[in-house]
């Protein structure tokens, strides 16, 4: 997604927690409708299928509960987006990134495509998936559970089925797979409404064993250790993405291909490791493990946390991977960049210091950047090693970044580190500038407000200002903005190591654009979550948050000074009213005991600010309705009496 990540350790934020945010964003073009939802353990799938990818894993059948604020359509998989667990690890995935070409030379993104097949056998000389995952059993993380409940119906079945979009998703759904899983009955067999509505496109499972007779077994097996060296052959696949998969109807067998599926990716990484793990180290070794085994299709950064530590995952070409813990007492701003300048991969690789590393990555990361001559530093002694800058090693530094990424984590250094000179012809960093630290200590230590204003920020008080009079037309529009049109939603995600576990996390939520809207808290160890911001669906309706955000965003956007008080009002008002609910709140949970009962009161304390929530938003919803009708192009002042 394009998006925007800021992570806060937890001796530089104002009250000793973790704090993990990011503002997920479509992309042009697409507005993905959000909701919050619980998952229980017994939803969670025990066999899963990626929507996008068509990657199977088999899952460990130990999953606790977590509540997550996935996208509300399914045309795109589950797409957990921020999750927080009842174990108290929090997650964010993901932050879209970029590697250079000669990263993806060597270690190309396993992406889903078919190959040839003839008599059953794949055609010689093809590339047959060695290197990528080719069969739904190529490698289990479990023993598989044949009986095991389809991942995305399981998933739709405990939240609730959304309603489309608009009349093209059913397509959308036939041509991604997903009616396979929507739409089939109780034997396995599908359904006829489902034969139906692939529209004459058979699924690559269907077309391969009308042909070949056989199960997606019969493609074979890849080893993890062949996934991190075989780059020729995934090239080569890679290559052939665009054929399609052929009927066996009416079709010789010379012209039937064999789908080999892709790796894991954004839909699957939250699904896949957060409700396993007790740890955010935990998390970041079991992502890199899931990398390692079945590769990505796209370049991605992860956040993790717990209570004590902030750590972020970068991945590097199809099945490499490095992370890096965020210093205590820094904050980490990381726009959609390959963003980390600093790695010791000394330690990284040293496993006799076990959980004492700030610093892990794949095993065999060193080979990799040697054999592929990745490393461009001019410094050849051993030491080097020690200070490694993954930035110019993996990442890129094109003109399209500083148009659309440097500038924000210029403008979020700003915001946190504001006594810096950040504007004279002499200060060390500009909105165009390569080498903005990854991490930095803040001035003060840094709020939940903070946090709020610095991703739903637009470049105020710089000439970059798209609701500005500072600067030029040109410049106003220069930039790529932090709080843009196509947020989906804002989750930081705090977790309070000084409260008990039963109620220590805390989910700062809130959806759509965020310059007219504000975070609100939940609290994350719940078994239901509000209606107003679970029951989302494709069509518009004041009725819930997500729908209700967008309209005061787009009413309020043409005449954005004029509505900008009552949107500060209503800012200062849920934040204040949120601090005093969770105090309250808390103050009860201190004195219970039963897990059963404070979680009672955590849905009680949700509903309370979901309903406040409600009713402030519908009254934003009304002011900013009557000034913008005040401003419109056909207003008229003269009326026929006087009013």
């Amino acid at each position: 997604m394009p998006c925007t990540t800021l992570l806060v350790g937890k001796n530089a934020s104002y009250d000793g927690s973790t704090m993990i945010a990011r503002d997920d964003d479509s992309g042009h073009g697409r507005y993905d409708p959000k909701r919050l939802v619980a998952v229980r353990p017994e939803d969670q799938p025990r066999h899963y299928r990626s929507v996008l990818s068509h990657v199977e894993i088999e899952l460990p059948d130990n999953p606790c509960a977590y509540l997550i604020a996935p996208n509300a359509l399914r045309n795109r998989g589950i797409l957990a987006e921020a999750g927080v667990s009842v174990r108290n690890v929090a997650m964010s995935a993901t932050e879209t990134i970029a590697v250079n070409e000669r990263v993806l030379g060597a270690d190309p993104m396993v992406v889903l495509h078919t190959i040839p097949v003839r008599g059953g056998s794949v055609v010689v000389g093809a590339a047959n998936g060695d290197g990528v995952n080719t069969g739904r059993d190529s490698i289990a993380d479990t023993g598989a559970d044949a009986n095991a409940k389809p991942s995305v119906a399981a998933f739709w079945a405990s939240v609730g089925e959304p309603k489309p979009y608009d009349s093209d998703v059913a397509d959308d759904i036939a041509n991604c797979g997903l009616d396979a899983y929507l739409n089939r009955n109780s034997d396995g067999s599908r359904s006829a409404a489902s034969a139906s509505s692939a529209s004459g496109v058979a699924s690559a499972t269907d077309a391969r064993n009308a042909v070949t007779g056989s199960s997606a077994a019969s493609a074979g097996k890849t080893t993890a250790g062949s996934l991190a060296t075989s780059s020729a052959a995934n090239f080569a696949a890679s290559a052939s993405s665009s054929a399609n998969v052929v009927s066996a109807t009416g079709a010789s067998t010379a012209d039937v291909r064999r789908e080999v599926p892709g790796g894991i990716g954004e839909e699957d990484l939250i699904t896949l490791v957060l409700p396993y793990v007790s740890t955010a180290r935990e998390g970041v070794i079991r992502l890199g493990s899931l990398l390692e085994r079945y590769g990505t299709y796209e370049s991605n950064g992860v956040s993790i946390s717990d209570a004590d530590e902030v750590w972020y995952v970068e991945t590097i070409g199809g099945h490499h991977w490095i992370a890096r813990r965020v210093p205590d007492d820094c904050y980490a701003a990381i726009p959609n960049q390959l963003g980390l300048d600093h790695f010791d991969l000394d330690e990284a690789l040293d496993e006799s210091l076990g959980d004492k590393r700030d610093y892990l990555c794949s095993a065999d990361l060193r080979e990799f950047i040697m054999s592929n001559h990745l490393d461009r530093s001019m410094d050849t002694t051993p030491e080097h090693f020690k200070h490694l800058n993954p930035r110019k090693i993996f990442g890129t530094a094109t003109a399209k970044d500083h148009i659309y990424n440097t500038p924000r984590a210029w403008y979020m250094q700003r915001c946190l580190n504001p006594s810096d000179d950040w504007d004279s012809p002499n200060a060390r960093y500009t909105p165009i500038s390569d080498d903005i630290p990854w991490c930095r200590v803040p001035e003060t230590k840094v709020s939940v407000e903070d946090m709020d204003n610095v991703l739903s920020s637009h470049y105020e008080d710089t000439p970059y200002d798209p609701y500005g009079r500072l600067g030029t037309p040109e410049t106003r529009h220069r930039y790529r903005p932090i709080g843009i049109s196509r947020t989906g939603h804002l989750a930081i995600m705090q977790i309070r190591g000084y409260e008990p576990e039963t109620f220590r996390s805390v989910m700062w939520l809130a959806f759509g654009s965020q310059p007219t809207t504000c975070v609100a808290p939940f609290y994350t160890n719940v078994g239901r979550t509000p209606a107003y911001l679970r029951e989302t669906t494709g069509e518009v309706s004041t009725s819930t948050l997500y729908w209700t955000s967008r309209l005061i965003a787009v009413i309020a956007d043409a005449h954005f000074d004029a509505n900008s008080n009552a949107i500060e009002a209503f800012r200062e008002d849920i934040a204040s009213h949120g601090h005093a609910f969770v105090a309250e709140a808390d103050a009860k949970l201190d004195k219970t005991s039963g897990v059963d009962e404070a979680r009672r009161i955590m849905e009680v304390a949700n509903q309370r600010m979901s309903d406040y929530l409600e009713a402030r938003n519908q009254q934003l919803l009304g002011k900013v309705l009557f000034t913008s009708s005040d401003l419109m192009n056909n207003a008229f002042a003269l009326s026929d009496r006087p009013q």
